[in-house]
Formats: structure tokens, sequence, C-alpha cells
């Protein structure tokens, strides 16, 4: 869990109300926090909330994106820790650091934070953690464990887990009950460290560590430096094109990662074929492991790869506004793509296997989504 920058402080209860009051730790998420006070008083997370704010279903969403001042404050009068450090906790307050005009961002993902997929009090996917950390004492959910680009532990050498090893449950710590801890999971009550474990990609632990390291600063995209929130737009433009050649798989492609030194057999296609946000750590692992390849070799050697092997300036997938100027030259040193009349679906060559178990499990998502059974 150690980092080398850290998002907050933490802070301690002063004159609480609640007679068990615990303090929020270094870096430590907010629901985190509001779990650990629950458990510490006996009672589960949702009747602490309930008790706190009265008819609200707190964990009907993704509290630590959206909670409003008031229902803080209340927080922070029974707990006594001061409410502008259960600010520091939440989300919102580490997207100012990420992306440029955070106010902006109404949709339903938010670039470089993992995705929970809440829905009435379920997630389809865990909170992320440490196996061998989250099992220490003094332990806590980390701000770190939701930042996508986090994969892996540092101090453990291993991939980070958001299923238990055993009921493979997303973790929802919120849903534990009274006399739980946070090394456990909700629901079959298997300690979280017990399933099997994956050692850390490199390549991936790489970027983890190099994103860390440049919060604050100037990263290097090839020898300029960039500002931290523009290095990150580059690198998650990356990502977005690594998904659409893994998925692809067009002999162009390949042929470009082979001449980066990116192995062919780490291109993987990802059968659901979501937004990077909503993936598991280890699928994010691969995506990132390419992607670290890619930034190190600079602009101008993915310009030369790109252009040998006659990528089409579509193959980068441009944010909507805000586009650092290093990627606006790299989508005009690409050629323009033949414009051709599509007249549908070639009848005669059928989906591939692949993409059809995209589409049905698509078809899923939306039919669960809508609440047919």
């Amino acid at each position: 869990m150690v980092a080398s920058y850290s998002w907050h402080p933490g802070a301690v209860p002063l004159n609480p109300i609640w007679p068990l009051s615990k303090p929020l730790l270094t870096d430590e998420l907010l629901t985190s926090w509001i779990i650990r006070m629950a458990l510490a008083h006996g009672c589960s997370p949702a009747a602490l909330t309930v008790i706190a704010w009265p008819g609200i279903r707190a964990w009907a969403s993704d509290l630590d994106r959206s909670v409003s001042v008031s229902r803080l404050a209340v927080l922070s009068k029974q707990s006594g820790v001061p409410c502008a450090s259960l600010q520091s906790a939440t989300l919102e307050h580490v997207m100012t650091s990420i992306v440029r005009q955070p106010h902006r961002l109404l949709g339903a993902s938010w670039p470089w934070l993992t995705v929970l997929g809440c829905r009435g009090g379920h997630h389809s996917g865990g909170l992320q953690c440490c196996p061998d950390c989250i099992v220490q004492s003094n332990s806590r959910f980390s701000i770190q464990w939701r930042l996508a680009w986090h994969t892996c532990c540092p101090i453990h050498g291993v991939q980070l887990i958001e299923r238990c090893g055993h009921c493979l449950a997303a973790l929802q710590p919120e849903l534990l009950r009274a006399g739980g801890s946070l090394g456990i999971c909700h629901r079959c009550g298997a300690a979280l460290n017990d399933g099997t474990r994956c050692d850390a990609a490199v390549a991936a632990l790489a970027f983890q560590r190099y994103v860390d390291e440049s919060i604050g600063r100037w990263p290097l995209y090839g020898s300029s430096p960039l500002d931290f929130r523009d290095w990150l737009t580059v690198a998650r433009t990356m990502v977005s094109f690594a998904q659409a050649a893994v998925r692809r798989h067009s002999a162009a492609a390949e042929r470009f990662f082979e001449s980066l030194g990116i192995p062919l057999e780490s291109l993987q296609p990802i059968p659901l074929g979501l937004p990077f946000e909503y993936l598991s750590p280890a699928e994010r692992s691969v995506l990132l492991s390419i992607v670290w390849v890619i930034m190190s070799a600079g602009p101008q050697r993915f310009i030369e790869a790109a252009r040998h092997e006659s990528l089409p300036a579509s193959t980068l997938h441009l944010p909507t506004s805000g586009s650092p100027p290093v990627l606006l030259d790299l989508v005009a040193a690409l050629q323009s793509p033949r414009h051709h009349l599509v007249s549908g679906v070639d009848r005669e060559h059928p989906s591939s296997p692949a993409q059809t178990l995209r589409m049905w499990l698509r078809l899923k998502r939306k039919v669960r989504r809508r609440g047919i059974r």
C-alpha cells in the first residue's frame, strides 16, 4: 500500500459523539472508513449510514464518487473527524489531479477510476485490493486501489484482486455483517489472502510506478515533458488504441506491435470488450504492459512504426475535448483512411467466434440492466 505520494494525511477524531470513533487513516477511502467505523460499533455499514442519513440508500451508488457536503458534515459531527478531511478521502477530490475541468465529467465512468457497476446495492465489479495488505492489522481500502493504473502491489509483488478467491463474489465490504473485518469475504467469510494469486506483471508494475512518481510533476513522453494530466490523456488514448488493435487482430497492427518489441502472444482479446475502467486487474495489467512499451518508445518511434505499417489516423481515438498538442501531431502524421461505401453486413463472411461472444455478453448486460430475467 506504500506509494511515493499521498492523497491525504488522514485525521484523528476530536470530541466525537460516537463512543468508538475511528481515525481516518492515510490515503483511506471514505467508504473504507465508514465500514471500519460501523464494525467497531458492532453494526453493519448499512445500519450506520441509516442512522447517520435516515431515508437515504447510501450504498445504492458509488459513495466514494458522490456524497454531498451536508452528509459529510453529519458524519463529521458524530465522529469528530473534520469535514475537510472526509472530503479529501473522496474520488471527486482526486479527479482534479487526473483530468482538466473535472466538473464536466457527467458520464457513468471517470477516466482512470475503476467502475464498480452499482445497481440496487450490488456491484458487478468489486473494490480491488492487495490480498496480503488487506489482511494485515490496521488495514484499509486505499484511494490508490481505485485508480485504474494500479493493478499490482509493489510491496508483495502480486496482482490486485477484486473478487473472492473462493466464491468469486465481487468484493463489497459494505455488505459485511457485525463482527466481520475488511480481510474477509462478505459472502462466504473466507480470508481474502487464501485464494490463488498471480505475480505482478513487470511492465504493468513499471507503468504504475512511473505514474505514481509523476503525480504533480512533468513526466516525459519521448524527450518532451508533459503536464501530468496531458501525459495521462496520451496514455489513455494509447490504451484505447491497444484495445482496438487487440480486438481486431489486423496483420498491420500485429506487425506494428512486433516492431516495438511487444510479443504477439500478449495480444489476447478481452472477451467482454468493456471500456478500460470496467476491466479486471488482470485484464488491465495486460493492456498497461502494452501501453508502457508504447509510451516508453516515444512519439517519433510510434509515428515511424505506424507509417511503416500504414496505420490510418482513425486508429487513435482522440478525446472529445482537451487533446494535448502531441496527440494532434500523432494523428496528423498518420495517413488518412481510405473512404469507401459500406454496403452493410458481409453475409459471405460470418462474425468470428470472439466477436459473437462479445455481442452475446453485451446483450446479456443490457438485459440485466433493464431488470429482465
